[in-house]
């Protein structure tokens, strides 16, 4: 008897489809039926989507068995269980074609042989996929409207204190666990002191292991429910970098801006174990304490992060930052590359710290203490982002039509090819063409998009300056390194060491040519 294999695939989308099980069992039959064998280690059957097979190790492993024409036959319940991308669909069949692989379909019409049958398996291979973003969009909209329209949350997920009582959250056996971690973060308390509280005391983990873990104590001390409020859309699913197992679609997750999340106030929390001011509080402090961390615990370098030495790059060919050190009772600023065997000295390897960071200060106060600068730029900039704006709207709109008509002419061309009515080298000839075309509508794209959010971006900073200026301007004598971080955060302030030993001091405000040629000092050793 010849063999034959099984090919089952069910999609997490939310799609209602039968299982991989009846689907095995109702292809078994029907090639049985036919004559063919097959085996168990023939049965192929997994939960991955239609638009992303090319990644699917199982499948990968069924093209092999089709090209060294190891099966005689292909058993699948229906036509959609294969790809939902056109022309993918049409190079497995292609494969099964040479490979003289039948496929046995089980409900559905089968797949025609003649060249109008390719044609008819591109148009349902389209179908398909757009049926399947379409209800993967839908499901998105769905959980977002969820939240933003009903006011309900998009998932009654497991919240460590508290347990779900229709749209209530109330108290389970855990919440003194919670009370007791804000009871000591709001005294104060490091992560190691909670950790080392919590062993001493003899209290598991979420995860009932008898040592808790920093990143567990911080997701507790950031959940604004723990403040009495619920919150929903905090994350959104992505792409990951790289699949470090079999996966899909956005099987990973990226965590928005406190700023992008959705109060849900018909979600009504139980005793919070401390008030909405005492949590705000917290988060300012575990911000700062965050930002502290990164500098060196003697001083606080106010421009660590903010010079650039342009003579030594990275890996990706940027600038190489400054670092802060102690010197001689100060400190100083320092580029790490001249420390490095075989880097080089750049012209100006150090800075004096107090001495670099009074002259930007005074170069900062002085726009800061004029209001006229300010306006306007504010004027200037409103009109000429507004025009900007404008003509990479339209350009952006071109692109979009540039598209449509790109993927038109795709899809007619690989019809031609279908019915043989292009010669194989023209088609080549023309579809790379449409690739190119395609790369360059994407590059454009993505550079237009660029360039309007900069825009935006730049205007939005001079606003934003000027509300500063307003709460800062009286106090400019009295300013805090907290203050002034958030006045060089407004202003985009960077400091960049040339190749030549010029210092460029660049600014979202332009300034004098005077005003940026200032006098920086190096120690005078190492």
């Amino acid at each position: 008897m010849k063999i034959a294999a099984v090919w089952a695939r069910v999609s997490t989308e939310g799609q209602a489809e039968l299982s991989l099980d009846s689907q095995t069992v109702r292809a078994k039959a029907e090639l049985q039926a036919r004559g063919y064998l097959v085996p168990p280690d023939r049965v192929l059957a997994v939960d991955w989507t239609s638009l992303d097979l090319s990644c699917c190790p199982q499948f990968h492993m069924l093209k092999q068995w089709i090209q060294r024409k190891e099966i005689a036959a292909l058993g699948i319940l229906d036509r959609d269980r294969l790809n939902a991308v056109g022309l993918q669909r049409l190079t497995f069949l292609a494969d099964c074609t040479e490979a003289g692989v039948e496929l046995v379909i089980c409900q559905g019409p089968p797949i025609l042989d003649e060249p109008e049958g390719q044609l008819v398996e591109l148009a349902l291979a389209i179908g398909k996929e757009r049926s399947v973003r379409r209800a993967r969009q839908g499901s998105k909209d769905g959980l977002h409207d969820r939240a933003t329209l009903k006011g309900l949350p998009t998932s009654h997920h497991r919240i460590y204190g508290y347990r779900w009582e229709g749209e209530t959250l109330v108290h389970d056996a855990n919440w003194e666990v919670v009370k007791l971690i804000y009871s000591m973060a709001l005294q104060h308390g490091t992560y190691d002191y909670i950790i080392g509280e919590l062993k001493r005391r003899g209290i598991p983990s979420p995860t009932s292991k008898e040592v808790w873990c920093k990143p567990t104590i911080s997701s507790i001390l950031r959940n604004p429910v723990y403040g009495g409020r619920y919150y929903a859309l905090k994350k959104e699913a992505i792409q990951p970098t790289t699949r470090k197992g079999p996966s899909y679609g956005n099987s990973s997750c990226r965590r928005l801006p406190f700023e992008q999340w959705h109060h849900l106030p018909k979600v009504n929390v139980v005793n919070p174990p401390v008030t909405w001011d005492e949590w705000v509080g917290l988060q300012e402090r575990l911000k700062l304490n965050q930002q502290l961390a990164r500098r060196n615990s003697k001083h606080d370098y106010l421009l660590r992060g903010r010079i650039y030495c342009d003579y030594h790059r990275g890996e990706h060919g940027q600038p190489r930052c400054y670092h802060g050190r102690p010197h001689h009772g100060s400190w100083c600023y320092v580029c790490p590359a001249c420390h490095e065997q075989g880097k080089g000295r750049c012209t100006i390897p150090f800075l004096r710290g107090p001495k670099t960071e009074a002259e930007i200060q005074t170069i900062c106060r002085r726009i800061l203490a004029s209001p006229e600068i300010i306006e306007r730029e504010i004027k200037l900039r409103h009109g000429r982002v507004q025009a900007t704006a404008e003509n990479l709207r339209l350009e952006l709109q071109k692109l979009g039509r540039k598209e449509r008509k790109n993927l038109d002419a795709e899809t007619a061309l690989v019809s031609e090819a279908i019915r043989n009515e292009v010669s194989k080298e023209a088609y080549e000839r023309n579809l790379a063409l449409l690739k190119a075309e395609k790369r360059w509508i994407a590059e454009e794209r993505e550079r237009l998009e660029s360039q309007l959010i900069t825009v935006e971006r730049d205007h939005a900073v001079v606003v934003e300056l000027g509300q500063i200026r307003e709460r800062l301007a009286a106090k400019l004598d009295n300013a805090t390194n907290d203050d002034w971080r958030l006045i060089f955060d407004a202003m985009g302030m960077e400091l960049h060491i040339t190749e030549d030993g010029d210092k460029l001091l660049n600014l979202a405000i332009p300034v004098s040519h005077t005003d940026t040629q200032i006098v920086l000092s190096a120690p005078e050793h190492d």
